[in-house]
């Protein structure tokens, strides 16, 4: 099964269950020994969680801007950077540019392999 690291760590380190691998390019911090599905046999894999802020369209830039400079802010305070790191996430601030350059890799990514399965929500 695919499941995020948090959820099963414990049980992970504890030996009652086996983690064949991580679906990040790089290996987790948190189960460092843990090797990543491409180093497991399947190259140019990866499957990343990615967490950022949105706005609806039209949203005036001067709102983004804001957003954006709070967000790089926050994530610039060591006492969130430590919790974050402690739960295994990888921190990647940028511009509003950035994180649309990223969804728009995902969704041409993902997107095309729904279409081609032909998956339908229902």
């Amino acid at each position: 099964m695919f499941q995020s690291i948090l959820p099963v760590i414990e049980q992970v380190r504890t030996g009652k269950l086996r983690a064949l691998a991580v679906s990040s390019v790089e290996r987790s911090s948190l189960l460092a020994d843990v090797p990543t599905i491409a180093e497991a046999g399947l190259p140019g894999f990866s499957a990343d969680i990615h967490y950022g802020l949105v706005a609806p369209a039209g949203t005036p830039r001067r709102i983004i801007d804001r957003l954006n400079k709070d967000l790089v802010a926050a994530l610039a305070a060591d006492d969130l950077r430590a919790r974050l790191a402690s739960e295994g996430a990888v921190l990647l601030p940028g511009t509003p540019e950035d994180y649309a350059a990223e969804i728009d890799r995902e969704e041409t990514k993902w997107g095309t392999l729904v279409r081609t399965l032909d998956l339908k929500m229902e």
